[in-house]
């Protein structure tokens, strides 16, 4: 072994850091002692390590319609499950038997970093995070927790074995990444939420109701993306929602919620934008784009759409929306009108209960989709739906690689 400071260049590590992982993966992966087991331990070690999370680190706090935030509402706790998925993606991007990560992975851990800014987690948290997750993984292992930064000879001092000294390393390397996300939008002054103020709503369906809101800042992601969203009527859960608007100067969204009350005059709370759906221009625009909206994964392609109507140069765009029940049909007059105005855009509504095929089924059906310079977005509700449609596509013969989907 050699004397090496812990960051991000322990790149010759020992063999068995791979059977490390693989343990501390089953463990995870095994339902009771994954919950129970490491990452528990990292929230109770966390829990008293850290100062706890305060309503007023959160800069954002939804509001009723008399424009009264009253007490600040504290921010939802951190789902656990969300926390155990990015231990066990973390697993899976170590390279080799080093403790770096992948060039995806990295990115993922430190959007991870952004999003848990909404939850009122600060820079200041980090180094608790980092102890925390160390001595849940010696504990799952028996082994003495060793401190921050640890080096081989410190290891070897405390008969810490190969493999779980690279591990214990990756972990710490994990948090910092992680940290550096934060660290990167509050440098950048990009805001962790921000409020938007219902202006309409308008029920549209017995299952959908039509929220339109403005935004106090323009930055909302770009078009395609999904939105963290809380509610007056529901401040413990964050609900993700697609605006069916692209970004815009005036801050103006507009969400189709299922299942949400809404008054005009409340304030909202908007964070974290994600998602890769998009049109690329330039020398990278495709040359024709096959959308497939699966039920209310709509609205994300509907903002594409818009978005691809300010384009100089539209590629030809076929928008397949498809949904169970005619009444689901929610944005039907809507849709026509944008097919009736836009030369370049045709758009398919397909309804289960009438025989109709699936959104995936009918786009794997049109020639134009299996083209090498078309590009195939998959958006939906959850990801189980998702992945049946790409599989549709796949199995038709559509290369994966022409995919980019959603969730």
């Amino acid at each position: 072994m050699t004397e090496e400071s812990h960051g991000t260049t322990a790149t010759t590590g020992p063999a068995d850091l791979g059977s490390a992982v693989a343990t501390a993966r089953g463990r995870l992966d095994d339902g009771a002692d994954g919950t129970a087991g490491i990452v528990a331990r990292t929230r109770a070690h966390f829990a008293r390590l850290a100062e706890p999370l305060s309503p007023t680190a959160v800069p954002s706090h939804p509001a009723g319609a008399d424009g009264t935030a009253g007490t600040p509402v504290p921010p939802p706790a951190v789902d656990p499950a969300m926390l155990r998925r990015a231990a066990l993606y973390a697993a899976d991007g170590l390279v080799g038997d080093s403790a770096e990560f992948t060039e995806e992975c990295t990115f993922h851990l430190a959007t991870l970093g952004r999003d848990l800014r909404k939850y009122g987690v600060t820079t200041a948290h980090y180094g608790a995070a980092a102890e925390a997750a160390g001595r849940a993984v010696c504990e799952a292992f028996d082994v003495p927790y060793p401190g921050a930064d640890l080096t081989y000879r410190r290891a070897e001092e405390l008969d810490i074995p190969d493999g779980l000294t690279e591990l214990l390393q990756a972990v710490d390397n994990a948090v910092r990444i992680v940290a550096l996300g934060a660290v990167e939008d509050d440098e950048a002054g990009v805001p962790a939420s921000i409020t938007a103020e219902v202006l309409e709503v308008v029920p549209r369906t017995p299952q959908v109701t039509v929220v339109r809101l403005q935004a106090s800042s323009p930055q909302t992601g770009w078009p395609g993306q999904s939105l963290e969203v809380r509610t007056p009527s529901d401040p413990d859960v964050w609900h993700q929602f697609a605006s069916t608007l692209p970004p815009n100067d005036a801050g103006y969204l507009e969400f189709h919620c299922p299942g949400l009350t809404a008054h005009v005059g409340e304030t909202w709370v908007v964070a974290n934008p994600a998602g890769g759906l998009g049109v690329p221009t330039g020398q990278d625009a495709p040359d024709a784009v096959a959308m497939v909206a699966l039920g209310a994964g709509l609205a994300a392609l509907r903002a594409l759409v818009l978005d691809v109507s300010a384009m100089d140069d539209s590629p030809p765009v076929h928008l397949f929306w498809g949904v169970d029940h005619s009444r689901d049909l929610h944005g039907l007059t809507d849709l026509r009108g944008l097919a009736q105005g836009f030369p370049w855009l045709t758009f398919t509504p397909l309804v289960a209960d009438e025989g109709d095929p699936g959104a995936a089924a009918a786009a794997a059906d049109d020639p134009v989709t299996h083209r090498p310079g078309t590009l195939v977005l998959v958006s939906g509700e959850d990801v189980a739906g998702v992945r049946d449609a790409v599989g549709v596509l796949t199995r038709a013969g559509v290369d994966a690689e022409q995919i980019i989907a959603e969730p």
